[in-house]
Parts: C-alpha cells; sequence; structure tokens
C-alpha cells in the first residue's frame, strides 16, 4: 500500500534580468496506508516534543482540539459488530485471522484513492472511501478488533507526483503484514497459507523494502498529513499545531522537522526555521531531503555563498542507495529545478550505471534544454538498460519521436 509523501513548496517569483525566476522551498510531511499493532498508544502528557527547537508565538492561539489516537482507531459497535459477523461467518472457517481481515478490506479498495481526505476509522467504514492513509488507518481498527498483530515496511518505489497550489504530493509504498495468530487452531488447509500476509494496496513494479515502521511514526504520520492538508489551504496556524502534535510521537523526523521550518519560514520567522533545519540536518541520518530543503531556504534569502557550500555538502553525501538520489532527482524536476535535478540524476549514474532511470533523467532535461543530440544519446543509453517490456517501449517511442529534432539539425 502507499502513503503519501507531501512536499510543501512555497513559490515565490521575482524578476532578475529580465527573467522571471521560480524560488521555492521546499519541506516533506509523510503519511502512510500502514497499520500498527493492537496495542492502545499512551498519549504524551506534554503539549511539546522535548527535543525539537519549537518555538511558539501568540499568533498560534491556543492548542485546538484534536482527534486521539485511540478515536483515531476506533469504530462505533455497530460496525465492529458488522465486523465480527463477518469474522467469525462459517464462509470464512477455513481461512485464518490475518486473512480474513484482508478480505474485508478488500470489499472498500475501490473507494480508495490518492485524491480523497484523510478520514478516522469509523468515517472511512462509514463512507467506504478514503486516501491511502485512511485505508492504513481502517486497516489498524479492524486488526485491533479481531486482535490480530500487525507490522509495516516503508517501500522503496518510484514517487508519484501530485500538485495542489502550492502544495506538491509524491505518493509512495507502505506494506502492511498482517500476522497469524498463534493460538488459532490449525485448520484443513493450513498448508496452502503463509505464516503473513504483506498487504499491498498499490503494488509498484521494482519496489524494495526499505526499511520497518513503527507504531509511533505511524501515528505521528497522521498528524503530519493534516498539517500538509493545512498546508495546502493556507492554514498556518492549523499546520502547526498538527504538525507539533506528530513531532510529539516521532520528535526526531526529518519530515515534520522540514514541515514545520516552512510554516515559520512563512508566517516571518526564517530564524526559527533555519534552527530547525540545523537540528535535522544533524539529528537525522538520511540527510539528502532536509540538506535540499535548507539549501533552496538560503536561496529564498538571497544567501548565495552559504547555499554553494550546501549544494557542494549535498554532492558529498556518502549515500550509496541510488534510488534515494533517483527520488531527490524526480522532486527537483518536478519543481522544475532542472540544474539541481541533472546533478542528481548523474549522482544515479555514479553510483548505478546499470540502471536506466538516472539516463532517463538526463534525457529529459538535455531535451527540454534544447539539447536533442545529447538528449538521444542518454535515451539511448536507457533504452539499452531497461528490462520490462513496457519501459523499452516507451523509450523506443521517445527515440522515434526525437528523431525530428536530431535530424531537424539542433
Amino acid at each position: 500500500m502507499l502513503f503519501k509523501q507531501v512536499k510543501a513548496a512555497l513559490f515565490e517569483s521575482c524578476v532578475a534580468r529580465g527573467k522571471k525566476i521560480l524560488v521555492l522551498s521546499a519541506a516533506v510531511l509523510i503519511t502512510a496506508c500502514a497499520s500498527t499493532s493492537q496495542k492502545n498508544l499512551v498519549e504524551s502528557q506534554d503539549s511539546t516534543p522535548q527535543n525539537a527547537p519549537i518555538a511558539y508565538y501568540p499568533i498560534f492561539g491556543e492548542r485546538p482540539e484534536m482527534v486521539t489516537p485511540d478515536e483515531l482507531f476506533k469504530l462505533t459497535p455497530e460496525q465492529e459488530e458488522r465486523f465480527l459477523k463477518f469474522y467469525h461467518s462459517p464462509y470464512q472457517a477455513n481461512l485464518y485471522g490475518h486473512r480474513r481481515v484482508v478480505k474485508f478490506i478488500k470489499q472498500y479498495i475501490d473507494g480508495f484513492n490518492f485524491h480523497s481526505d484523510t478520514l478516522i476509522a469509523t468515517d472511512s467504514l462509514e463512507q467506504k472511501r478514503g486516501n491511502c492513509l485512511t485505508l492504513g488507518i481502517l486497516t489498524t481498527a479492524l486488526t485491533r478488533v479481531a486482535d490480530i498483530e500487525v507490522g509495516y515496511e516503508l517501500m522503496q518505489a518510484p514517487p508519484i507526483y501530485q500538485r495542489k497550489g502550492r502544495v506538491v504530493t509524491s505518493s509512495q509504498h507502505v506494506r502492511s503484514i498482517l500476522y497469524r495468530p498463534s493460538d488459532q487452531q490449525k485448520i484443513s488447509t493450513v498448508f496452502m497459507f503463509q505464516p503473513v500476509v504483506k498487504l499491498d494496496y498499490f503494488p509498484t513494479r521494482g519496489a524494495r523494502v526499505k526499511r520497518r515502521v513503527s507504531e509511533y511514526e505511524f501515528i505521528s504520520m497522521f498528524y503530519r498529513n493534516l498539517a500538509g492538508d493545512a498546508l495546502a489551504d493556507e492554514e498556518l496556524v492549523n499546520a502547526y499545531w498538527y504538525i507539533v502534535e506528530s513531532l510529539k510521537y516521532d520528535d526526531d523526523n526529518a519530515h515534520s522537522t522540514n514541515i514545520l521550518a516552512l510554516v515559520y519560514d512563512r508566517m516571518g520567522f526564517a530564524e526559527d526555521a533555519e534552527k530547525l533545519y540545523r537540528y535535522g540536518i544533524e539529528k537525522t541520518d538520511e540527510k539528502l531531503e532536509i540538506l535540499s530543503n535548507y539549501h533552496k531556504f538560503l536561496l529564498r534569502h538571497k544567501r548565495y555563498a552559504e547555499a554553494k557550500e550546501i549544494k557542494y555538502e549535498i554532492t558529498k553525501i556518502d549515500q550509496p542507495n541510488p534510488f534515494d538520489w533517483l527520488e531527490l532527482a524526480d522532486r527537483e524536476f518536478n519543481f522544475g529545478d532542472r540544474s539541481q535535478a541533472k546533478l542528481y540524476y548523474r549522482k544515479v549514474i555514479e553510483l548505478a550505471p546499470y540502471l536506466h532511470d538516472g539516463y532517463f533523467g538526463v534525457s529529459k532535461i538535455e531535451f527540454l534544454e534544447g539539447n536533442y543530440s545529447r538528449a538521444e544519446k542518454h535515451l539511448q543509453k536507457a533504452l539499452e538498460r531497461a528490462f520490462e517490456d513496457d519501459t523499452k517501449n516507451l523509450y523506443r517511442a521517445k527515440l522515434f519521436a526525437l528523431g525530428s529534432y536530431v535530424d531537424g539539425g539542433n
């Protein structure tokens, strides 16, 4: 299943040398279609996280009422009764409990997509809709009722980009794992089943497991998603409170730090924004995203010398995973920063010359810059390294179309 990585981008236009320049400051928000174990989460009594440098100003007002984790995963008595009737039906007797949950959920898959709202479990089940995070919330609620253990994995997969106003979102995968109940009696078809079910609502070709996701991180993702929605709607005060709540459950998360830094910057508290960027850079092991966002922050504030240093630092990061660089390159390309995108696509080629993705990325940029022969050269290399028929056919079609530009003498 998928989760959304919401990159909130602040776009400003200025005039330089007669040219309109697009300057952006990006932050990252992650939400997930994952589910947690059935144990209840003990909510922190503190109003703010203890580690991240959180600044409060009177403009933010009082903390609004929010959905609690227990409310997030709570079904109505009627909904629980309907689910348990299905779960204990004689027609499901040949299935282990974790597979019954999956079968029940599949009845509602068609109503979920990337564009719907984030809903709590009871609203999702009633309305039979929601986004990817909502689907994970519903899964969690059902597994708690059925007393099924659940884990989840963050998948490394090409993101899917969307834009809402000044907010850009990219979707990635979180795959949930439902474990077979250990105390359930064996059934006649036992040898036909695996001890776990890996539930992937929107499977993507070539996805790889990146890491496990904790229960607290999942809770953090929910509030971060609400912060992203508020940010897209220009509700900066609400975005502030939701992201502060997110940090209560995952206080060193670089994505939440990015979002809060952007909120501060957009409300005129640039000093606090920079403190958060520096804090995130110091604390997180995965520095690519936050360094890239800090680089854009410096550019927005016309601190070009410092921005140049950060850009150089990014290129020197010892990050051997080419897919991390590919994700960053795709993001910069979608934000319109071709120079940065090309730099990162070349990093992908350097680390993994056997992958087609880096060559295709460079080809796109060369084409947009009018360098058709170089675009053709890199596209040909991408074709030579592609292994899926659909990808090969796409590259062949693009090469055919590109031929007319090359023959034209460009």
